[in-house]
């Protein structure tokens, strides 16, 4: 009992002495802060404070850095990866086909083996690039056959990221992106510059041969005008007459088309459809381009078994099938020209075969383009089938064109519209040598 009290009074001793060190301790640190000034505490925490709203800063712009980074990565589609070249290995992250988030490891001799030949052994040739210290950067586009076997192109942008003891490139960092979209607007500016270029080309051609197409008929009107005014034979008088209005109908026929292409490039063209009867247009058209032929040919025409009312542009109508029987007496030698029509279940078709001298293979793709002719010494100034179309077009139609060099063409326009029998009363009167 008496040695537990002496060890409990040694104890209360003990602790007593350690309360009086700490207490003069906590005295002595007190007088040393007592005597800084309040001004000065705030001198000595300038640094302190500097750095904690520095460090706040740094924090909040790469803060707003990785959102911007997130959201660009996203935007252009970009899928990060990071290529081991010593364990041959790529690691995605996300899936770019899928567009799945997470981490996904692939083999590369396999990753590649997906890629066209000409364009993986371009990528490996930019990865022996960086490693003989060639170039810093791999920006290749190739194309990648994905899992469905379908083609799809991609960009593959990277760099090194670190290197290996021996001073060569061990792993690359980058993204992949898919961009068939830029490749189709690229391939539509391509074809779109190669159009424009032609469209200009063919209007030089064209402007070059106007001048030669308007001053011949003109010419023409004049010389034989001056001529008509000396002579004074009637029968001189009247065949310098059929030259002169034969010249006007060139030159009126050149206006026209110019006006009628400037109208339709600029979507001007007016359709005011009317009630007519098909067989009387078919006939007018084919006495017109008989009396041209002068007898050289025979146009024949086969009519359908019931005669048809249409409910068209009648002026555009005849406008085409003019165009159409044109170009066939201008081809055409010897031989016929057939027209062919009738109605089908949307509206009529109209046909024109002739025996000429036919188009070549070559010819057929840019027969309907502006300012193409067949035969360059012909005259014309190539605006005719276009014009055809165009207004076949405007009109819910379509147009064709079959042609073998040496045998003929045939040329016909669908046109959709509402018809009707012909009525009794209004029966068309033909004339029988017309029809075959």
């Amino acid at each position: 009992m008496y040695i537990l009290y002496l060890i409990t009074l040694f104890a209360f001793i003990a602790s007593l002495i350690a309360a009086v060190y700490y207490f003069r301790k906590y005295n002595k640190l007190r007088n040393r802060l007592s005597g800084i000034s309040i001004d000065g505490k705030q001198e000595l925490m300038k640094p302190y404070n500097l750095l904690i709203q520095e460090l706040e800063e740094k924090q909040q712009q790469l803060k707003q850095q990785n959102l911007q980074h997130h959201l660009l990565v996203k935007a252009i589609n970009l899928k990060l990866w990071k290529w081991d070249l010593k364990r041959k290995e790529i690691i995605w992250e996300g899936n770019l086909e899928k567009g799945e988030q997470g981490t996904v490891v692939v083999d590369v001799d396999e990753h590649l083996s997906h890629v066209l030949p000409e364009y993986r052994k371009r990528i490996y040739e930019a990865i022996d690039g960086l490693e003989k210290g060639c170039s810093k950067l791999i920006d290749e586009e190739f194309l990648y056959q994905n899992a469905d076997n379908t083609l799809s192109w991609r960009n593959i942008y990277g760099a090194v990221y670190e290197y290996d003891e021996d001073g060569k490139p061990a792993i690359l960092i980058g993204g992949t992106q898919i961009i068939d979209e830029r490749k189709k607007l690229e391939s539509d500016l391509r074809k779109a510059k190669d159009k424009a270029e032609e469209a200009n080309r063919l209007k030089t051609a064209f402007l070059a041969n106007m001048s030669h197409e308007i001053r011949t008929p003109l010419n023409a009107i004049v010389g034989f005008s001056s001529i008509l005014a000396d002579t004074e034979d009637i029968a001189e008088k009247k065949e310098f007459c059929n030259l002169i209005n034969h010249n006007n109908a060139l030159l009126l026929k050149i206006v026209d088309d110019i006006l009628d292409i400037s109208k339709i490039e600029a979507g001007y063209i007016d359709l005011h459809p009317t009630w007519f009867c098909l067989s009387d247009l078919i006939m007018e058209s084919a006495t017109e381009y008989r009396m041209k032929a002068a007898g050289r040919l025979d146009i024949r025409i086969h009519k359908p078994r019931q005669g048809y009312m249409a409910e068209l542009d009648t002026k555009r109508v005849k406008q085409i099938l003019n165009n159409f029987l044109s170009n066939a007496l201008k081809h055409t030698q010897e031989g016929y020209i057939d027209i062919t029509y009738g109605v089908t279940e949307q509206g009529i078709e109209i046909k024109v075969t002739d025996t000429g001298c036919g188009i070549p293979q070559d010819k057929l793709p840019v027969i309907f383009e502006r300012f193409e002719k067949v035969d360059s010494f012909k005259q014309g100034v190539g605006l005719g089938l276009p014009i055809c179309k165009s207004i076949a077009e405007c009109m819910g139609g379509s147009i064709g064109l079959t042609s073998e060099a040496g045998v003929g063409t045939t040329v016909w326009v669908t046109l959709p519209c509402s018809t009707a029998p012909t009525p009794k009363l209004y029966k068309e009167k033909l004339i029988d040598n017309f029809y075959s």
